[in-house]
């Protein structure tokens, strides 16, 4: 059956498909975090949402809401982020380094808060229930392995640099492409690296065409079109990037 099975609007294929792939990886490690770990990051930050008045809570609450502890500076990452991003500045990043994270788990702590608000704000867009969380974690531990070429540039985090500094890393991640800061961001914790370009893929475009401006990724819109919408709401939620 298909992921949005229920919405009265069309849903295209491809969205449907990664939207699916994208709440069953909550449940999986990733570099830093286990998922156990992951999936109360996800659960804290739908919670965020609700109590904010952002998201409608569900009618069905899952029967086992038990969840792994998380640390008081993930905590206060996901509540702010989550909530008023816009206000979100370097002091709060620092904030979190005194709290105990380190830059990698922070970076893969952000990653799984911009991927939950975007699977959870589609749904209610299109008007369905928000879709249940991963009963249970796959089993399995974080690799913690940092890029060895990660190094502070643009950006409050370290990132890989692109081609050719970034060596054997930036190959890793996306066969030694060039890549925008956006994605690049999240390059301290691969894993989730993967997964936000592959839900952009389909959502703006594959990154590979990001700079091929006569790309035309959506039925509906040209790519300055997009690019409209996509600059027009980066402007409502006051984007810093």
């Amino acid at each position: 059956m298909a992921f949005y099975a229920d919405s009265q609007f069309p849903v295209r294929e491809d969205l449907d498909t990664v939207h699916a792939a994208q709440v069953a990886s909550l449940g999986a490690p990733g570099t830093w975090g286990t998922g156990a770990q992951h999936i109360a990051v996800a659960k804290a930050t739908r919670k965020a949402c609700i109590e904010a008045g952002l998201l409608e809570a569900p009618d069905e609450v899952a029967e086992n809401e038990t969840e792994a502890a998380l640390p008081r500076a993930v905590r206060d990452v996901i509540d702010k982020l989550a909530v008023s991003p816009a206000t979100y500045a370097q002091a709060d990043y620092e904030a979190a380094l005194a709290g105990g994270l380190s830059d990698g788990e922070y970076v893969e702590v952000v990653g799984l808060v911009a991927r939950m608000c975007d699977l959870d704000i589609f749904a209610r867009g299109i008007g369905v229930p928000l879709r249940p969380l991963p009963e249970a974690a796959k089993p399995g531990r974080p690799t913690r392995q940092r890029p060895k070429t990660a190094v502070v540039e643009q950006a409050w985090v370290p990132t890989v640099p692109n081609p050719p500094a970034g060596g054997e890393d930036a190959k890793a991640l996306d066969k030694g492409q060039q890549r925008p800061y956006i994605i690049r961001s999240l390059s301290l914790a691969p894993e989730e690296f993967h997964l936000h370009r592959e839900i952009e893929g389909v959502q703006y475009v594959p990154i590979e065409r990001v700079f091929d401006y006569a790309h035309r990724q959506h039925d509906g819109l040209t790519r300055p079109q997009c690019e409209i919408v996509a600059g027009r709401m980066s402007a409502r939620n006051e984007c810093f990037y």
